[in-house]
């Protein structure tokens, strides 16, 4: 998917509640998130995926013949992200043999593979994924939410323009979840720094439908002022 020039806005479907999926065909651009929900055909409008949680850093995993078949499933769409490990130190030759032979087996069907920064862990640390993604040739899904603030500026300069999309939304904290900003003070500075250095391609991770809405709306208008 090229997408150069204006800025693509899309949503993440994060829910289990199958009855609110019709809302969400009101937006152009979807991430489906199949850790929540299994894809559903009939929804249009869905650009890419991110993965169920599992772990290619673990030996005795059957992590990487989930990935290639989730591959061949969604392989008419455009990327898919993933979360390298569940939480567990990787064993890194594992981990790198595992996503190189994914990275390999999507891009065969013209699927970009994005890893995901994390909260905690070893995939929190933005060193040990720009080297997982130089060595693999994968891309980075980056979590603004997974960072604090005074550090959000920073990931993106050391993955620089290894980022495919982003994933926006206020914070994460931990027992309550993703929190939407009630305005974008806070998250200004990474938003400028994104445009800044050509990162256009950002996805409002939020698990309620009215919080959605209302953060796209506060980044389109951010986003008409950069016009």
């Amino acid at each position: 998917m090229a997408h150069k020039g204006d800025c693509l806005l899309g949503v993440c479907v994060r829910i289990k509640n199958t009855n609110l999926i019709e809302k969400f065909k009101q937006f152009e651009l979807i991430d489906w998130g199949l850790h929540f929900c299994p894809y559903n055909k009939k929804m249009e409008n869905i650009i890419g995926f991110h993965a169920p949680i599992v772990d290619l850093g673990d030996p005795n995993s059957k992590a990487l013949s989930v990935l290639k078949h989730i591959v061949d499933i969604i392989s008419d769409h455009d990327y898919l992200t993933l979360h390298i490990t569940n939480g567990k130190d990787p064993n890194i030759d594992v981990l790198i043999s595992n996503l190189s032979e994914l990275v390999d087996y999507a891009r065969k069907k013209d699927v970009k593979i994005c890893i995901e920064n994390l909260r905690t862990g070893f995939s929190s640390n933005p060193n040990n994924l720009i080297e997982i993604a130089d060595v693999t040739g994968c891309l980075i899904t980056y979590d603004i939410g997974h960072v604090d603030y005074e550090n959000r500026v920073k990931y993106i300069e050391i993955f620089s323009d290894k980022i495919y999309n982003v994933h926006v939304y206020e914070l994460e904290i931990p027992k309550i979840g993703h929190v939407a900003p009630k305005n974008l003070e806070k998250l200004r500075p990474t938003l400028d720094k994104l445009l800044d250095v050509g990162c256009d391609f950002w996805l409002i991770e939020l698990m309620d439908i009215e919080e959605i809405i209302r953060t796209k709306k506060l980044c389109e208008e951010y986003l008409k002022e950069h016009r």
